[in-house]
């Protein structure tokens, strides 16, 4: 893939987009460690404000030959799908207390905060601040709140068109995920992050 300064002025542009489009749909702003306050048990789809935005943004980058068509035609499925239909992401407050307490023990760490959750077929994905670097999200193939270890940790963020590369990474370093949860957190960090 080709990187020069026009395809980061896009995905800059993005983010900032991102950022006013994720406050106006929720009502307010939210940091990354501040818990999520909606608990809905399923990821809200994308709008088809957000969709129109993404592909032209993907459209410039193709046309201006930052990403080929491939990634193009990857990217655009991914705009138009719904990964996350069936994934629980739903937190109680008495849950969450008891993950963060049971991460912050695993994790030997005076406390953690844990902001977001994705739950399918016995795994876990849960967004928490126990790093002194970026967010991680610990990845679990058995129950966090029993003190199991993460699989694979993932931190750091993901480009509109990394969507398929950050989902095949994730089934790489977390043998045995059910793909659609993989594909799911995949869309979300890429696409539908808040």
């Amino acid at each position: 893939m080709k990187v020069n300064g026009r395809l980061f002025a896009i995905l800059g542009a993005l983010l900032v987009t991102s950022a006013a489009w994720a406050a106006e749909v929720q009502g307010v702003l939210t940091s990354n460690s501040a818990p999520r306050t909606d608990r809905r048990s399923d990821e809200p789809p994308l709008s088809d404000e957000r969709k129109a935005h993404l592909l032209a943004v993907l459209h410039d980058a193709w046309r201006n030959k930052d990403i080929d068509r491939r990634r193009y035609d990857q990217s655009v499925a991914w705009v138009n799908s719904s990964p996350c239909s069936g994934i629980d992401r739903s937190l109680t407050p008495q849950a969450q207390r008891q993950l963060e307490s049971a991460i912050a023990n695993e994790q030997h760490r005076a406390q953690v905060a844990v902001s977001d959750i994705f739950r399918s077929k016995g795994w876990s994905i849960v967004y928490t601040d126990a790093s002194d670097g970026d967010e991680p999200y610990l990845f679990y193939s058995r129950s966090p709140e029993q003190g199991a270890h993460p699989v694979t940790i993932w931190s750091g963020g993901g480009a509109i068109f990394e969507t398929t590369d950050i989902a095949r990474e994730v089934m790489k370093d977390a043998p045995g995920i059910p793909p659609k949860l993989a594909e799911c957190f995949a869309w979300h960090v890429t696409l539908n992050i808040d």
